[in-house]
């Protein structure tokens, strides 16, 4: 026997496929939303904040890494614009890195004994956008799952 669907119960099947297949997509792009927001908090609190925070955000920033490394890659995510952010050559990816190291070397070689607000100012700036990348990467990949 053969199940005949009005067109609106066809579209609505064809919105709950389109949202199964997404949804993968939509994780990954808030793991990259996390991972831009976590970066911003990660220096200020690795330069300024006491030894017990130091400690607490390293090992979240390792299992963080380590968590979502695995995640993205045991979901095989086929998603164009997910493709397009992970790559390794991607603009998402370098920017990242590129203000990954220079907020690295400028919290470890140039902090000074008794850090004052312009140091303060720029390391919270260097933050800021050691996170936007990841950030950027994490809206392309939720504004293309509309």
């Amino acid at each position: 026997m053969e199940d005949k669907l009005d067109p609106t119960d066809a579209l609505r099947q064809i919105g709950e496929i389109d949202r199964r297949i997404r949804r993968p997509a939509r994780v990954a792009g808030w793991i990259f939303v996390t991972l831009g927001l976590c970066t911003m908090l990660y220096w200020p609190t690795m330069s300024l904040g006491p030894v017990w925070a130091q400690a607490t955000a390293g090992v979240i920033w390792v299992a963080l890494a380590v968590a979502s490394t695995f995640y993205l890659g045991a979901m095989k995510v086929q998603d164009r614009e997910v493709t397009w952010v992970n790559k390794p050559t991607s603009p998402v990816t370098v920017a990242y890195v590129i203000f990954f190291v220079v907020t690295f070397i400028f919290g470890m070689f140039f902090r000074p004994e008794n850090p004052g607000g312009g140091w303060v100012a720029a390391l919270i700036v260097l933050a800021v956008l050691s996170g936007l990348p990841a950030l950027y990467g994490g809206w392309r990949i939720l504004r293309a799952g509309r």
